[in-house]
């Protein structure tokens, strides 16, 4: 709402002489003449009033406005879905990303990992031995609390993640004796086919926000420490993004807008995270100390969620503006919580 305050200025008066003489104006009007003059010479005192839509009234110059900043996410800044540790196995969590709304949502005799929402929410996709053996994907729905198997026999399936418009799924797959490679199925969990196949093992990738392009991190030199390649989303074009940044580590994570690449590198115990420029080949360290990994951006771009170990070296949930300001921890579990990704 706007407040306008009009002032009305002093105006004088200024009255001729008349020669009375001529003629005599009656008592009454004399009257109210005088009281009208007695009037203007009163100093008005200022009149103010609310305009209560703007929009309803003109102006010769619109009044200025100030951009207002970005929305949060959502609601507690949004939520974040985990890979959470209690007892002997690995479970589910959830949390909303200011700390509160905590929830365990899987309560298994089996190890589950790599949980990530599809594009409208609703649902998520995570890779579990739930049914002995090697890992499968699942399909757990929020509402009614269905849970779908996706896939079955067709190797060791990992690291999950859906193209743009949620209708595949890529993922990392062990199929046979040779390095993991990059596979892609329907979201229903059918025509399972290989993608792509590299010489060295595939530990995880991410589709970009515009479906064009995707991303992942492949072994080079040594099994422990990858390198970032990019690809077509068919297979084709497949270039190396990262050189010789030591100790890249198996996540990573495109921004909204797709012009960079979340990962996290350093030697073993001192890992720390990177904005890769995707464009530029640039990197910018976010972190500095603490032991960090697997980060992701919220869909709105304003946080980034990470698992670091900068408290009594167990693995907690924090998140952090893109430049690594504003750095809050958000779980505090005594076993630890790794892994987060956004509800969108």
């Amino acid at each position: 709402m706007y407040n306008l305050t009009m002032t009305l200025s002093k105006r004088r008066i200024f009255t001729r002489r008349h020669n009375t003489s001529r003629f005599r104006l009656p008592i009454g009007l004399i009257l109210v003449v005088a009281a009208i003059g007695l009037c203007l010479l009163i100093p008005a005192s200022p009149i103010s009033f609310t305009v209560l839509d703007p929009s309803s009234r003109e102006f010769p110059t619109p009044p200025p406005s100030l951009t207002p900043p970005p929305t949060p996410t959502r609601e507690h800044i949004g939520r974040i879905i985990f890979t959470c540790t209690r007892g002997d196995y690995n479970q589910l969590c959830l949390i909303n990303a200011d700390g509160t709304g905590y929830q365990q949502l899987t309560n298994l005799e089996a190890n589950s990992y790599y949980p990530v929402y599809s594009p409208l929410g609703g649902s998520i996709v995570y890779a579990s031995n739930q049914n002995g053996g090697v890992f499968d994907l699942f399909l757990f729905v929020f509402e009614g609390s269905r849970l779908i198997r996706l896939t079955e026999f067709i190797g060791n399936v990992v690291s999950p993640t859906f193209s743009p418009d949620g209708q595949k799924i890529l993922f990392a797959n062990r199929a046979s004796d040779g390095p993991t490679s990059l596979w892609t199925m329907d979201n229903t969990g059918e025509n399972a086919d290989l993608l792509f196949a590299g010489p060295s093992a595939i530990v995880a990738a991410d589709w970009s926000p515009d479906g064009s392009t995707i991303a992942f991190a492949m072994s080079v030199d040594q099994p422990d420490s990858y390198e970032i390649f990019l690809m077509n989303a068919d297979g084709s074009n497949v270039r190396q993004l990262t050189y010789g940044l030591p100790g890249i580590g198996g996540s990573l994570d495109w921004s909204p807008d797709g012009k960079y690449l979340l990962i996290y590198a350093g030697p073993p115990g001192d890992k720390n995270i990177f904005l890769v420029n995707v464009l530029e080949e640039t990197a910018a360290q976010l972190t500095n100390g603490g032991n960090n990994a697997a980060s992701s951006f919220s869909p709105d771009g304003q946080w980034i969620a990470f698992n670091s170990l900068r408290n009594n070296g167990q693995a907690d949930i924090f998140i952090m503006r893109p430049d690594g300001s504003d750095v809050r921890q958000v779980t505090d579990n005594p076993e630890p919580d790794w892994q987060p990704q956004w509800e969108p």
